[in-house]
């Protein structure tokens, strides 16, 4: 934990102190035990701020966690959208390894998305992991021209599969797991059946 105090940023950079405190609960969240313990105060002990300079940026709590999850989940946001493929199906196969990479590579930050308890206080259409999952289920579409509604089926299942393969690999590192690529290829055969370029 830092105790030092931070130095003031030089005119015009005062944005830092934001991303600095944003990176600050993030940390925390990585090593604790969920939002509920997070604190601003220990927020800005880390940070190397006075507890009052948490306000110049955050009104609350609430709104310092959704500043999280946005940057953690737009981090993942990143690595799907980047993933590419020669094809539909090479396309969403590199996404579901993008995805299951960020977890291997960020494994704090992945806790902090999927692993705590709950959520800000969302609705359901403001959560700030909906590009993320919608990125997949554009990458998954791709491939089976599902046109429902919502979120595909078959994108709930993967995602699901994906999370309980990071999970089980991260926990139970003794298990002989087969290399993350061929595991990906098995899940994508048992939930795509219609491959489309």
């Amino acid at each position: 934990m830092s105790t030092d105090r931070r130095r003031p940023n030089p005119r015009g950079e005062g944005n830092r102190l934001r991303a600095d405190l944003v990176d600050a609960a993030s940390h925390l969240l990585e090593v604790g035990d969920g939002e509920q313990t997070l604190s601003l105060r220990a927020v800005s002990r880390r940070a190397g701020v006075a507890p009052q300079s948490v306000y110049l940026h955050f009104a609350d709590r609430k709104a310092l966690l959704i500043a999280v999850y946005e940057a953690r989940f737009g981090e993942l946001l990143g690595a799907l959208t980047s993933a590419t493929g020669p094809d539909a199906r090479g396309r969403l196969r590199a996404t579901c390894l993008a995805y299951c990479r960020y977890a291997e590579q960020h494994p704090g930050h992945y806790r902090v998305l999927f692993g705590t308890a709950g959520s800000p206080g969302w609705e359901p259409g403001e959560m700030a992991g909906l590009p993320a999952l919608a990125a997949l289920d554009t990458a998954v579409r791709a491939c089976t021209n599902d046109s429902s509604p919502g979120i595909a089926n078959a994108t709930l299942c993967i995602w699901a599969a994906m999370h309980g393969l990071i999970v089980l690999r991260r926990d139970r590192p003794s298990f002989p797991w087969p290399d993350l690529d061929d595991l990906i290829d098995v899940l994508l055969t048992a939930h795509i059946t219609t491959a489309t370029t």
